[in-house]
This record gives structure tokens, sequence and C-alpha cells, in this order.
């Protein structure tokens, strides 16, 4: 019978086309929304991390001519980003970068007693000018570094001879001048208080470097001599060739933190030495770096403040910059025709003062990340304070003095070990319950247990990390022996009460059906871990001696943390245990059921119908549930955070902490300075996690969708 529409049948119609489409566009919309959100991210975090690699650059900011330049000696950086010009006859112009203006001024005529300034060394608290006739003038320096202040006092260095070069270093109580002259002879000044004594050091040198703890290294040929001037009489500590025989040293310098040492050579090569505090030899070879050198002698080693780079200048006046741990990250044509009067770095690091005859050059440093490469990243790397390359994270460093370590290697290592003890523990008990469930549990008890099994992952990570941090820990900590000796009863305890039930008559069968094994095996757990902790004080007393973190230490080298990777992994694999249940036992639930009735009718026990068939057309989906499982793990913060000790450690051991990546980022992101380099570092850090729990969800993403096509051409529905 035909149907004949009404027409408020068809503004019906009409209005629930109009809804449909309305939902349909939403929902698009909302996944749309979903996948530009997360890309936004992606994309946010690699614009913030793009600037970590941007190459160093050195650039001309500003000329000037200044009158009188010719007599220019030298130049003091000022703490206000201002720099003083220093004249052979005592006068000084301090110049701001940006102003027009000079102020000039002059020493005391009375504090140079007729003498010229020959040469200077700006040290952290007091400004060294060297006078014709061998002496020199020690101002204590302020902020402003003016050489006027009342503690101006002069010393000899040389009698009658010229100062040739200088170099100052103080720490606070002590001070030490060390100066050669034309012929390379080299004296020594030490002031504590009042008292200053000299000294005149066998060694001859044609370069020499002083750190702030009054070390001194002199420089004479492919050699160097290391001395140790802090009490008593000066001590030789070694003297060691650090160059081949065809090259000579020409410049040396302590960057930052005094700790090491550039040495430049006659081939335009710039070398890196460490200071060790030990019986052995003074210095420390790092590896050469890649570029060894191409060029003319390295006349220049001039250190930046506050960071491990250096200026190096050549004999052509051509400018590179150096870092500690990376080597050259930069090089540049010559900035003039001759070799300055004078370089000077800011205090902050950010410009070059470049003096010559016709006037004064301000260069911008560009170098703000000059300290990470892949290679330090990634790769073992020789720090300060270490005789072996070794990969650390150690970012947040008290003062300038101290260096910071960015490799990331422990850290992605601490992310992949607190995440595969976490799927050690969680993997088997999830598909062996998923397995259960689906395959073996009645439908009414099925119906309590599933909801009850996903219902644990709505517990919260922090309550998760709270309990295993402050309660399963010290508990594991009194109780090692016997929670390792749980970990073993338990799986084998299982297998047993299943081997058992097997061949029990059929009665007893019958009283305990596998449909309800989870519930009868309860008792029988519970009475293994009793029997575990009861022998296990008496195990560990026989067999360990009743210290079983000592036997570990002694006998196998572990140091047994309390918070340890064994801990994370337990309380991890519990947040992790909800996840790979529910989608492996969705997997193995929507197996076509004709499969296994086919594989029984057959002749297939209902065990090979589950290994044989069950288990191989779920596989792509117990696949995926690992994966995403995984995923999970990898990117859990709070349980890592609370359940370790946080130690970026790089070694195998389960009983030794670990600190992951999202766990890190939780900590020192607040702390990070916006746009430094600890603050990117972290940021890639992030970038690093996203790739990967992204292609790790995806790849069990595209695993599901090809175990639905399966499906569909096995007959299943959907």
């Amino acid at each position: 019978m035909p149907d004949f529409p009404t027409p408020s049948h068809r503004l019906h119609r009409r209005w629930r086309r109009l809804r449909d489409r309305l939902a349909a566009g939403t929902i698009r919309a909302g996944g749309l929304g979903v996948i530009v959100a997360v890309l936004a991210i992606g994309v946010f975090l690699a614009v913030e991390v793009v600037p970590l690699f941007a190459p160093a650059r050195v650039t001309t900011e500003a000329s000037r001519d200044l009158e009188g330049t010719g007599a220019a000696v030298g130049l003091v950086p000022t703490a206000a980003g201002d720099v003083l010009v220093i004249d052979r006859d005592g006068g000084y112009r301090r110049i701001a970068p940006g102003a027009d203006a000079i102020d000039a001024a002059r020493i005391p005529a009375e504090r140079l007693d007729g003498r010229s300034v020959t040469g200077l060394s700006a040290g952290p608290d007091a400004l060294v000018l060297a006078l014709s006739g061998g002496e020199v003038l020690r101002v204590p320096r302020r902020a402003e570094a003016r050489p006027d202040g009342p503690g101006t006092r002069r010393y000899t260095l040389f009698a009658g001879e010229t100062i040739a070069a200088l170099a100052s270093a103080g720490d606070g109580e002590r001070w030490w001048l060390a100066g050669r002259d034309a012929a390379g002879r080299v004296a020594v000044l030490r002031g504590d208080g009042e008292a200053v004594e000299r000294f005149v050091l066998p060694d001859a040198a044609s370069a020499l470097a002083l750190d702030p703890d009054g070390r001194l290294v002199l420089g004479d040929g492919h050699e160097l001599a290391v001395w140790s001037l802090a009490a008593g009489e000066p001590r030789r500590l070694g003297r060691l060739p650090v160059l081949p025989d065809d090259r000579r040293i020409t410049a040396l310098s302590y960057l930052s933190g005094g700790e090491t040492l550039l040495v430049g050579d006659s081939r335009g090569g710039v070398h890196r030495w460490l200071d060790r505090h030990d019986d052995a030899e003074p210095l420390l070879a790092a590896p050469d770096y890649a570029v060894s050198g191409d060029s003319t002698a390295v006349t220049r080693l001039v250190p930046v403040p506050g960071r491990r780079l250096a200026v190096a200048l050549h004999a052509d006046g051509g400018l590179a910059l150096y870092q500690a741990l990376n080597g050259r990250v930069w090089q540049g044509a010559p900035a003039a025709a001759e070799s300055p009067l004078a370089l000077a770095v800011s205090a902050d690091g950010r410009r070059l003062w470049w003096l010559a005859a016709d006037g004064l050059k301000t260069l911008t440093l560009a170098a703000g990340h000059a300290e990470v490469s892949w290679r330090t990243l990634w790769t073992p790397v020789l720090y300060e304070g270490h005789m072996q390359p070794r990969q650390r994270w150690q970012a947040n460093v008290s003062s300038p003095e101290s260096e910071a370590h960015f490799g990331l290697a422990p850290l992605a290592w601490g992310t992949l070990k607190a995440a595969f003890w976490a799927l050690v523990f969680a993997v088997p008990l999830a598909l062996a319950a998923a397995v259960h469930t689906a395959a073996y549990m009645g439908p009414a008890l099925r119906a309590r247990v599933r909801p009850a099994l996903e219902l644990m992952e709505s517990l919260p990570g922090v309550v998760i990390g709270f309990v295993a941090g402050l309660v399963l820990a010290p508990w594991v900590d009194r109780h090692l022996a016997g929670s390792l000796l749980l970990l073993v009863v338990l799986p084998v305890g299982t297998l047993v009460a299943g081997m058992l039930q097997a061949r029990l008559p059929a009665v007893a069968r019958r009283c305990l059906p596998l449909a309800a094994a989870g519930l009868w095996l309860v008792p029988w757990l519970a009475l293994l871990a009793w029997l575990s902790f009861s022998v296990s004080p008496l195990i560990e007393g026989w067999l360990f001696a009743g210290d079983l973190p000592g036997w570990l230490k002694d006998r196998w080298g572990l140091d047994y943390a309390s918070r340890n990777a064994l801990i994370v992994g337990l309380a991890m694999g519990f947040a992790v245990i909800p996840t790979i249940y529910a989608l492996a036992e969705d997997a193995l639930s929507d197996v076509p059921r004709s499969l296994d009735e086919g594989a029984q009718a057959l002749g297939a026990t209902r065990w090979q119908a589950l290994t044989r068939v069950w288990l191989p057309a779920a596989g792509p989906g117990i696949f995926s549930a690992v994966m995403i499982g995984a995923g999970r793990a990898v990117g859990e913060t709070m349980i890592v955070l609370m359940a370790t000790g946080n130690t970026a450690i790089f070694g195998v051991s389960p009983f030794e902490g670990l600190r992951s990546i999202a766990a890190n980022l939780a900590i020192e992101l607040p702390e990070a300075a916006v746009g430094g380099s600890h603050y990117r570092v972290l940021f890639l850090s992030a970038l690093v996690l996203f790739v990967f729990t992204f292609c790790v969800n995806t790849l069990a993403e595209l695993v599901r969708q090809r175990l639905r096509r399966r499906w569909r051409r096995l007959g299943a529905v959907g």
C-alpha cells in the first residue's frame, strides 16, 4: 500500500535528517579537534626545541672611533655591561654600548709614580696593572671596575724587566698573581690578608694560566708544567707533553669554573685538558676535538664568563668559538687586517669587544646553546671531575662554576627500565586474567570480575605512588628475602595448584571448577605468601649471613636502594594491569565462537583450541593491548616520581633507582629558566616522549584495525 506522508511527517523527517547531520558534523569536528590538538602539541614542542640546535654566530654590532686608541693596552668589562679602555698613561674611558658619550678619568699620578701601564689582568676580585720597570698595581675590583680604589697596592714582580704577560686569580681570602718577562722567566706573588710573598719559579714559559684554587699552568714548547701555589712553597705537581713535537703551545686559558684548560697551538688547534685532584698526573687529556686545527697559530684564548666557552684569536685576525664539550662551534674570517690591541668579553657573555688602532668594534656572540649537541645528549662525554666519559644528567647546577650535564640517555634508559619492569609484572597477570575470564569463567562471575578489574584503572597514579613510596618500599626493605622468594613461590604455586586440580577425582573437580578458580586459589596463594615470609628469615640467615643487601653488594656488586626499579615495577604494573586486561579480554571475547566450536568438534581439547585457535586469532589484539599498556607505563609520572630515588643512573640492576623522562619534567621544568639550554633540553625530552608514545599507540591502533578486518573475513559481526 503506498505511503502518503502528511506534511507533519515530512517536517519530522527533515528535522531528523538535520539533527543527524548536526550530530555527525559535531562528532567529526570533535575527532578532527582531537587530532589537531595532538598535532599542535607536537608542533609546539618542536618549535621550542628548534633553537636548541641553531648554529652559533658572531656578528658585528657597532664600530666607533676613539681618540688616542693607539696608547690603549687593555679592556676591562664591567658588571653593568660597559667596558673600560685602559691607556698606557693611566687614563681610562668607560664606554657603554649604544651611548655616544665617553666617561673618561685617570689613575692618580701618585699611584703610578711616573710609570706607564704595559698590560693588565682583570680577575674576579681585583684589577692588576703591569707597570714599566717590572712592578704591578693591584686594585681591588668593584662592580664598575674603576681602578682607583683605596685598597690599591704596588708590588715588584720583576726588578727592571718588562712584564710580557699576567694572570691573576683569587678565592676571596687569598689571591695569586703570576707573570712572565720577555725571556720567559716566571715570578709569582701570593697574598693572604696583608702578607704578600714573592716566588721565582725555575720553569720557563711562553704562555700561562691560573685557576681560582691557585693552580698555575706554564706552557713551554709542547709541554705543560703544573704548579700549586695554594700554601707554603710553590710545589710542582708534574710536567707532561700535551702536543706533538711539530707543534708548540701558543695560548692557555682556564674556562669558567677553573677545571677545564684550553691549549692553543702553533697550527691553529685547540685542545682540552681537565684538572685532576689526586696523586697521579695533574691534568687529564680529553679526546681531541673533531677539528684539530688547519689555520694560523692561536694567539689568544679569551674565556666567556659563566660559560664553558672561549673565543680563540688566530694570528691572521680570524676568530673561532670553542665549547668545552663540543669543540669548535663557529669560525669566521679575520675581523681586521691586523691583530687587535685587546680583546674582552662582556660579563653576560653576549658581546665581544675588539680594540684596534682605528677604534673599538663591538661583536655580538650568539651561542646560547653551544653546550648541547646530539653527541652530548646521547653519547658518553668526559665531564669535569670524572676520569672516564659518562652519560649523566645533572642540569640543576648551583652556580656557573659547576658544569651542567645534559645527557638524555640516562633518562631514556630509566623510562624504558621502569616500563620494562612494569610490563614484567603486568603482562603475565593481565593476560592470564583475560584468558581465564574469556575462556573459562562463568558468565555470572565474569559480569562481576571484569568491572572490578576495570575499576582499578580509576585509581589515581599519585595514590599508587604514595602507597608504593611510603608503605611498599619500606616494607620490602625490611623483608627483602621474603619478597624475592614470593616472586618465585606464587607463580610456581599457581602451576602446582593447576596440576593438582587436574589430577583430582571427578567429585573434587566439580567442587573446584575452573570457572571459579580465581576464588578457590585465593586461600592457597595466601598460604604460600605466609609460608614465604615465615621461612625467609631462616633462609636469609643460613644463606646470606642475615644481610641480603650486603651479600648482593659483596658478591655481585649490586647496590640496593630502598626505592628501586622493582618497587616501580610492582606499583606501575598494578596501574597498567586494567588497561592490558580490558583490551586483551575484548580481543579474546570477540573471536568468533564458531572457531572454538569447530576446533572442539574436530577433536581438539579446550586447551588446544585456546592455544592454537583463540590466541592466534586474537594475537593482534593482545599485541595491541600490550603496546598500549607499554605506552601508559612510559608516560607515567607520579608513580615513578614517588616510588624511586629519582637518580639518573645508567644501570641494569633492578635494585637501583632511576629517573624517567616524565618524572624529570615534573621535577625540573617549573624551575628551569625560560629560553635557557636547560629549559629547551627538557622540551626536547618531552618531544622524545611524545613521539615514542604516539608511535606506540599508532602501531597498536593499526594492529587493532588489522584484527577487525581479520574478524570480518572469518565471518564475525562488526
